[in-house]
């Protein structure tokens, strides 16, 4: 909108249920960042798990950084595989571009985490466990990874709007993720029901194993668990930033608090969940504001 327009209510109207869902979530932030502050002047560190095990994998770091990059570069080669294949083998497209929600994205996005199960696995059920590789209960997940998406969303989009602002002043223009711009242009309920797959249920899964069951848990013996959440929400960020760059800074603090709650709860189940929760608050945004 430009400068000399009026901004009005209509303006405002498409994003009411994230400003809704900020207003929600609020006590929850100021709860968490006064407790966070307490412990930054306090000096301590980071509290022990629930269960008061420090988590510490069997292999030193430079494996786990290994594997962390061998999954990567797997994920990257299914997909660059498929999109050779498809022009003379597999030309399906089933909405219109094999770069959003194709059968290649999907495969990415499974196929590294049922191989990193079966590594871990060769160390054992302690291993696996360590790593955050257990259900646990469903419920003690479930809150766990709401009150982490609470306390983090509000933080997230004041972020977002900082980088957006920072782009903007230096001229650069403001691209959006490329599946929210197909979900855009298109308004097709079943483009909605497969980005909901995709980004809700697949990318938690791979990309919450990756960071945070293999990279950030291989570091936390070496580095410790603040360094190692941090050093691992950095790189979850930046490795982000092609497509995404205005989103930086809220996909670090968003994998800074996705990593202490898989710290804190020594499972996945919380990250993954307060991971999908996120990703769905902002496809369902995105669909339902441009309908």
């Amino acid at each position: 909108m430009p400068p000399s327009e009026t901004f009005t209510w209509s303006d405002l109207e498409p994003h009411l249920w994230l400003l809704v869902a900020v207003g929600v979530c609020l006590p929850f932030t100021f709860v968490g960042l006064w407790r966070a502050v307490r412990w930054w002047l306090s000096g301590r560190p980071l509290p022990l798990p629930l269960d008061g095990a420090f988590p510490a994998v069997r292999w030193p770091a430079w494996y786990g950084l290994a594997l962390f990059g061998a999954m990567l570069c797997l994920m990257f080669l299914v997909q660059m595989l498929y999109m050779a294949a498809e022009k003379w083998l597999l030309p399906w497209k089933p909405f219109g571009g094999a770069d959003v929600a194709s059968p290649g994205v999907f495969l990415a996005q499974i196929l590294p985490p049922l191989f990193g199960l079966w590594v871990v696995s060769r160390f054992g059920r302690g291993a696996a466990a360590t790593v955050g590789i257990r259900s646990g209960r469903v419920g003690f997940g479930l809150i766990h990874g709401l009150v982490a998406l609470a306390v983090i969303l509000p933080i997230c989009m004041v972020a977002l709007l900082a980088g957006a602002l920072a782009l903007r002043l230096v001229g650069v223009p403001i691209e959006p993720h490329p599946i929210l711009e197909r979900l855009q242009a298109s308004g097709s309920p079943a483009l909605l029901v497969a980005t909901l797959v995709q980004a809700s249920v697949l990318a938690p899964l791979a990309e919450e194993f990756i960071y945070r069951g293999v990279l950030m848990m291989s570091l936390l013996r070496r580095i410790g668990p603040a360094w190692a959440i941090a050093a691992s929400s950095a790189i979850f960020a930046v490795l982000h930033f092609p497509v995404e760059p205005h989103s930086v800074l809220a996909l670090f603090l968003l994998g800074a608090a996705l990593g202490y709650v898989t710290y804190r709860t020594r499972s996945l189940m919380p990250a993954v969940i307060a991971h999908s929760a996120f990703n769905t608050l902002m496809v369902l945004g995105t669909f339902f504001a441009e309908a």
